[in-house]
């Protein structure tokens, strides 16, 4: 069975200007048939090398030395169809029961519908 992903945001829908595809980051949320939300962080390969580069000039995060995101995403694009391409990869592989999918997703996502 596929899995079906509903009211997609894309992050980057929301912006004026127009970016580099292979040098940025964004949120996705999406919602799941059993109606829960879950939001993800991509981050395109280049702007982790961005990221890097810039704090090894700002100094900090020890001055590049380290990156730390909340449960990020790496891609090498900011694409609609990729993105959705790695969500159901992620989600399917996990999804046939060999592991419980509900720990899978919390561990991978961050959960958007609870207060």
């Amino acid at each position: 069975m596929e899995i079906q992903f509903y009211d997609v945001w894309y992050e980057f829908d929301e912006w004026e200007n127009v970016f580099d595809e292979y040098n940025e980051s964004a949120d996705v949320h999406f919602s799941l048939s059993d109606g829960s939300r879950w939001c993800a962080s991509f981050f395109t390969y280049e702007n982790l090398r961005s990221l890097v580069k810039k704090d090894a000039a700002s100094g900090e995060c020890l001055g590049g030395r380290y990156f730390y995101a909340d449960k990020p995403i790496f891609i090498e694009k900011l694409d609609k169809e990729l993105i959705l391409a790695v969500l159901r990869d992620i989600i399917g592989e996990y999804g046939n029961g060999v592991r419980d999918l509900p720990k899978v997703l919390s561990d991978i996502f961050t959960r958007v519908d609870e207060e």
